[in-house]
């Protein structure tokens, strides 16, 4: 089984110090030049570190969560236009999505290549923003995910663009 983040640790997601080595611009920047923003899923959303961005930029976000704690810390926010999803599997879904965001959790999914092959069924576009293999901070170096896998998963069904735009952690957006 896969490393997961310690929900007691749950302020560091909300920390200066993630700010500052993963800002929130890079993505919405990217985000910004999409045709349609009406509906996004934030994949591992914790305590909504992205969800809040994302709820302002799509009519709909969808939050998926596996650990109830952190999930009443981002429902708490009082966001009215995110649906907060407990479960370790992909949502059954029966609409598309324009957006499905990994960031700091594909590393973490045991059925990760499902998650992306329900996303080249479900989704217009896919970002994945995860931990280098080289950085110091982060989850432990085997957990992590190695950046060309994961473009390679990606690639099944999207046109992969990287984003260099961090230090710690790679940036691949992928398109229909």
């Amino acid at each position: 089984m896969p490393h997961r983040f310690d929900p007691k640790h749950w302020h560091i997601l909300e920390s200066e110090w993630r700010r500052s080595i993963l800002p929130v611009e890079p993505l919405i920047k990217r985000l910004e030049t999409l045709p349609k923003r009406d509906v996004a899923f934030d994949i591992g959303a914790g305590t909504g570190y992205f969800t809040v961005h994302l709820a302002r930029m799509f009519r709909k976000v969808y939050a998926v969560e596996v650990n109830l704690e952190m999930a009443k810390i981002l429902a708490s926010k009082g966001l009215k236009n995110v649906g907060i999803i407990i479960s370790e599997k992909p949502p059954e879904i029966d609409f598309k999505a324009d957006f499905v965001l990994f960031a700091d959790s594909l590393h973490e999914i045991d059925c990760r290549e499902k998650y992306i092959d329900w996303c080249c069924a479900h989704a217009d576009s896919v970002a994945v923003i995860d931990w280098k293999k080289d950085c110091d901070s982060g989850p432990p170096k085997e957990d992590r995910l190695d950046e060309e896998y994961v473009a390679k998963l990606l690639e099944r069904c999207f046109k992969v663009e990287r984003i260099d735009a961090y230090r710690c952690h790679f940036f691949l957006f992928g398109i229909h």
